[in-house]
């Protein structure tokens, strides 16, 4: 069995401990999901802080709206979908609160960008010993190109290319058309290169 498909089904494992009212199913939750919700809400927010308040407001709003599940996704579709949802709601509190935050969305546009940005391959490249300070130098590079994403951009980008969840996952997690979050993966995915670029 794939990683994936294990994953799968250790997150579908998840909603029936749920609905047979398994005693350890609350820990279980957050185990599986915790680290998934946390890293989304870490780069909605991009602060600590932020991300750990909206994880817990997340598990808790899942542990309550569980049974309202319909069950026409992944369960963990689901689950990104209201950690996102609960990531931008933080988002917004903070940006009417500081007045310094521009939470813009651009339209969607139907592109393929289904090409690969290569972060991941360089990323996770293997090098000699003696070139780990680069690596780790490049590893921050990377990290501060998707940073620097606008908020809705920055998610498709990282359930696309870092969680590798299909089109059709993303647009349920996000409440989008598959076109809107083909174009925001495609267009991540030109900024970060173009970054890169002024790397090497």
């Amino acid at each position: 069995m794939s990683e994936a498909k294990k994953r799968d089904a250790g997150d579908e494992n998840v909603l029936q401990m749920l609905k047979t009212g398994d005693p350890g199913a609350a820990r279980k939750l957050v185990d599986v999901f915790g680290d998934r919700v946390y890293g989304l809400s870490l780069r909605i927010l991009a602060s600590d802080e932020d991300a750990k308040e909206a994880t817990q407001e997340t598990f808790l709003n899942i542990w309550r709206k569980w049974d309202t599940f319909k069950e026409k996704s992944k369960f963990a579709s689901w689950v990104y979908r209201i950690a996102a949802n609960q990531a931008y709601m933080k988002l917004r509190k903070k940006v009417k609160r500081d007045r310094e935050i521009s939470f813009e969305v651009m339209g969607p546009q139907s592109h393929d960008g289904e090409a690969k940005s290569g972060v991941d391959s360089v990323a996770g490249r293997s090098m000699p010993p003696d070139k780990a300070m680069e690596r780790d130098e490049l590893r921050n590079f990377i990290e501060s190109a998707v940073n620097s994403l606008q908020p809705g951009y920055r998610t498709a980008y990282m359930l696309k290319d870092i969680e590798g969840m299909s089109l059709r996952e993303i647009a349920e997690a996000m409440n989008l058309s598959e076109p809107a979050v083909k174009s925001r993966v495609h267009r991540a995915r030109l900024a970060v290169r173009k970054k890169l670029k002024s790397y090497v």
